[in-house]
């Protein structure tokens, strides 16, 4: 068991699998987990401060002391939500501007203590894109393929 460090970024666990939200500030990072909590049975993690640690080779992520269970909806304010108290992440997200966005993942991963997750590139303020973090949990297998194309139950 490593040192933990604290991170800018939400957390959102989903069945199964944590997916980790990076990007500057105002990039879309708590309005996207109140997506993936609201359309895609997700919980919240943590907003705005993340204390990630390493541990057996997995990425675990946990709230920050002083937001457990709070997250920012800008222009309402804090929400009080049910958290979870630590998820191994199984996906990164960098939220980004649009035209910085590629059309296929790219071989790229965010790594923390020794462990490494793949790390995806989207727009914060795509509405799709929480859909889109929902179909690239179903799609990791080992990471992402040069293919870009994925064999998904029922397609």
């Amino acid at each position: 068991n490593k040192s933990m460090t604290a991170l800018h970024a939400s957390a959102v666990f989903m069945p199964g699998q944590g997916v980790l939200l990076l990007g500057d500030s105002g990039s879309g990072k708590s309005i996207t987990a109140l997506h993936l909590i609201e359309a895609y049975d997700g919980m919240l993690i943590g907003d705005d401060r993340i204390h990630l640690t390493g541990v057996d080779e997995e990425i675990m992520a946990h709230p920050h002391d002083e937001l457990r269970g709070l997250i920012e909806m800008r222009g309402l304010g804090l929400l009080r939500l049910p958290y979870c108290e630590r998820a191994a992440i199984a996906l990164a997200v960098d939220l980004t501007k649009p035209n910085t966005v590629p059309r296929l993942a790219p071989d790229a991963h965010f790594a923390h203590q020794g462990a490494a997750v793949p790390l995806l590139r989207l727009d914060g303020r795509d509405p799709h894109t929480a859909m889109k973090i929902k179909w690239a949990l179903a799609a990791l297998q080992n990471g992402f393929r040069d293919s870009a194309i994925y064999p998904l139950r029922g397609g």
